[in-house]
Formats: C-alpha cells, structure tokens, sequence
C-alpha cells in the first residue's frame, strides 16, 4: 500500500479563497495525494479572550469560498482533507467531499466530534502529541469497529520541530502497543533546514502509511504555517524521495526477485567441465572446476562442485561447458 502524502496547507491560506487555491494547485503539482486545510471557525477553538481568537477569526471564509477550494481540488486531481474542530467544520468538511478529516490533539478528548467525524467520512486522522499511551490506547477502544478507518499521525508542531524532538523509533513502538492501527508522521521540521528534505524519508522504513508536510506557495512570504513548509519546488523533491525510499524498501521475503535471479546467472560461476565427461563413471572431484561460462536459458546451473562429484551423467559433456542440475543422475 503506498503511503499518502498529505500537503499540509493548514492556516496558510490565511483566510483567502485566492491564496488556498494557489496552495490546492502546488500540492497537485507537487504529486501529494491530499491536501489538507484548517477549517477554522474561531468560537469552535477558542473563547473570545484566547490570545490568538482575532486570528482564528480572520481564517474565517464563506461556505462558498471553500466550495471554490474544493472545485480547484477537483479540477486539479487531487482529494482534499481537512483539520476540524467542531460540527459545524465538519459538517462542512462533509458537504465538500473531502476524502479525510483530521482531528487535531486539541481535540483529542472531544468524544462527540470523533464519533461524528468517524460515522462521516471514510478515513479519520488523529494526532496524540502530549497525549499518553494509555489515553490513545482508551481512544481506539472507544472507537470499537471503527477503529479500522484511524491513522494516528505521530509527530507535533514546535514552530518548527526540533530534529530530536521526531523520535522516529516511537513509530515502531506505537506499531508494536496498537497491533492494526495506521501510523503516519507529521514531519515539521523548519523548512529552510537540510532536514527539511529528507527528514520523511526516514519514517518510511518503520511502515507508516501516512507522511504530512507542510506547503507554501513561497517561504519569502512567511504565511501562516510557513515556519515548517516547503516550496512546491521542494515539495515535489520531497515527495519523489519517499517514492524512492518506499521503492527501495521491497519486500520482507528472502526469495530471490528475478533481478537477483539475474545477477546469479550473470556472476556466480558454475560448475564446468575440466575435461570431456561420459555417461559411465562416477564424476571426480579433478572433472569439474568453477568459472563463468555461457548458460543455456532455461537450464539450471550447478554451483556447488560438491552436489557434482559422486554424481553420473545423463549426458556427454564437453571440456568448457556447465554442468546442468537435469543433466545428473
């Protein structure tokens, strides 16, 4: 299953339907598979004397402006999701067809707003940062049988995060104390640092099924959000790594792929005959010898002189030439 990489807009938008739509055709562009936005409505967060209520408050757009949003998605190939924060974000989150919803650990306690943003949508994000393991593990059993559409993202903002802060190795960790539950990661490094760019790549190995970084449409604009963004530029080398790095990490079985297959024929010498073999006596160890040599397709070599010697021919072989596992009695 390919990991989703999701376009974190989140408040970069800052309130303009012309600037989240510039952000819906870079995270396209980019290749991410969703991009996602706070849908923000100041008094589902915050009281009024809530130091940054004023700029929940300017995040605020008309339903119809997100209906634009959600048309540039379309239009551009590429599925949206959202951060909501109460029914009426998420009822909203619904009309759009957004293929996610995310549930901020803000929100982590609300039991109402998960149980509705689970019965709603298909696929339910979450993020536990300052949340203890017995709380998220209390989370998914109130959850039941729907527990099948959570990812948990784990990961927080620090504005930006700081490297040691990621603790990647709790990936495996949260894998091995939730058995079936998808984990993602939230990668906030700084976006001006090499990390930046490589950072998700090395949450690829421990199996999550979900990367989340953040995008702007220029860093020099410093946007909402834009502490821990990428560029499209950037972001689109950002996605093709994980591409690689999902590529790379194959599969767990030790059978040889067919490239392996390849190369065994190619490089590992095989048993050839040290002179002209008959059909009527035993092979001595003094017959054959190990070189590369010309192989018929379709016949399989003898590598091991040991599996030879002792062993009669079906065959005449010719000094030079292999020795074949069907040519053997």
């Amino acid at each position: 299953m390919s990991i989703t990489i999701i376009a974190e807009a989140a408040q970069g938008y800052e309130g303009s339907e012309t600037l989240a739509c510039l952000l819906v055709r870079a995270a396209a562009v980019a290749g991410a598979d969703l991009v996602k936005f706070q849908l923000v409505y100041a008094d589902e967060i915050a009281t009024p004397d809530y130091q940054h209520f004023r700029l929940f408050r300017s995040l605020e757009m008309p339903d119809d402006a997100w209906a634009a949003v959600a048309a540039q998605a379309s239009r551009s190939g590429i599925a949206t999701a959202f951060d909501v924060f109460g029914a009426r974000s998420l009822e909203l989150a619904r009309r759009l067809g957004a293929r996610a919803v995310k549930i901020h650990a803000t929100d982590f306690f609300h039991d109402a707003l998960v149980g509705h943003a689970i019965d709603a949508l298909p696929e339910v994000f979450f993020s536990a940062a300052g949340i203890h393991l017995d709380e998220i593990r209390r989370f998914v059993e109130r959850c039941g049988t729907r527990a099948d559409r959570l990812t948990l993202l784990h990961g927080f903002q620090a504005e930006p995060t700081a490297t040691g802060d990621n603790h990647l190795r709790r990936i495996a960790a949260l894998a091995a104390a939730l058995p079936g539950l998808r984990i993602g990661f939230m990668d906030h490094a700084e976006g001006s640092v090499d990390e930046a760019g490589w950072l998700g790549v090395l949450a690829v190995p421990f199996g999550v099924t979900a990367i989340e970084k953040h995008i702007t449409v220029e860093p020099s604009l410093a946007l909402e959000d834009s502490v821990s963004a990428l560029d499209p530029v950037r972001f689109a080398r950002y996605v093709q790594r994980i591409r690689s790095a999902e590529a790379a990490l194959g599969r767990a079985d030790l059978a040889l792929s067919p490239a392996e297959r390849t190369y065994r024929r190619r490089a590992v010498k095989v048993v050839v005959a040290a002179e002209p073999l008959g059909q009527e006596r035993a092979i001595e160890p003094g017959q054959v010898r190990l070189l590369r040599a010309p192989l018929d397709d379709g016949r399989e070599p003898m590598h091991d002189p040991a599996l030879v010697v002792g062993r009669r021919l079906r065959r005449l072989i010719a000094a030079g030439e292999p020795v074949y596992a069907e040519d053997l009695w």
